[in-house]
């Protein structure tokens, strides 16, 4: 994930978070900032400059004295369309006449799936600001789960 903030004082900043790794960087002026911490960015004239939050509350910079909201936080919409098919799946597969309706696997394997699928389609849906793609990414995905336990229960009631 990058994002370009520009700045009256700093010029163009440039903030890039790994997804997989975690790892930060920041620019300033296309000029990589020394890295002193965690978190923490030495630029070219001294400044100190601290990353405070994540991809979940929200990223901001702290720099001189000033707060810069980098990345927005969560939706409760988010939160809601990516746990649904794990909620879904726990709640379905403990119905017994319903996994006669629907069977789906779930307990350990359909909560590794949802989950799987629930953080996949969290991080799909931070990628966009359209709320309505967000919603069409959080059921997509959510289906796409649902239908893999139910492959999944197909292929165990049939051996």
């Amino acid at each position: 994930m990058s994002i370009t903030i520009p700045h009256a004082k700093y010029g163009t900043l440039v903030y890039d978070e790994n997804i997989w790794t975690g790892k930060r960087t920041l620019l300033c002026n296309n000029t990589p900032c020394t890295k002193l911490g965690r978190n923490s960015f030495q630029m070219e004239d001294g400044t100190v400059a601290t990353l405070k939050g994540s991809t979940l509350t929200g990223v901001k910079l702290l720099l001189g004295g000033e707060t810069i909201q980098v990345s927005a936080p969560a939706k409760w919409y988010e939160y809601v369309l990516a746990l649904l098919p794990f909620v879904f799946d726990m709640i379905w597969g403990n119905i017994p006449a319903a996994l006669q309706m629907f069977p789906i696997v779930s307990g350990a394997i359909g909560g590794l799936i949802c989950a799987v699928g629930a953080v996949l389609s969290f991080f799909l849906m931070r990628k966009t600001s359209k709320w309505w793609l967000k919603v069409i990414i959080g059921i997509a995905v959510g289906a796409v789960a649902i239908l893999i336990c139910y492959a999944i229960a197909l292929a165990i009631l049939s051996a």
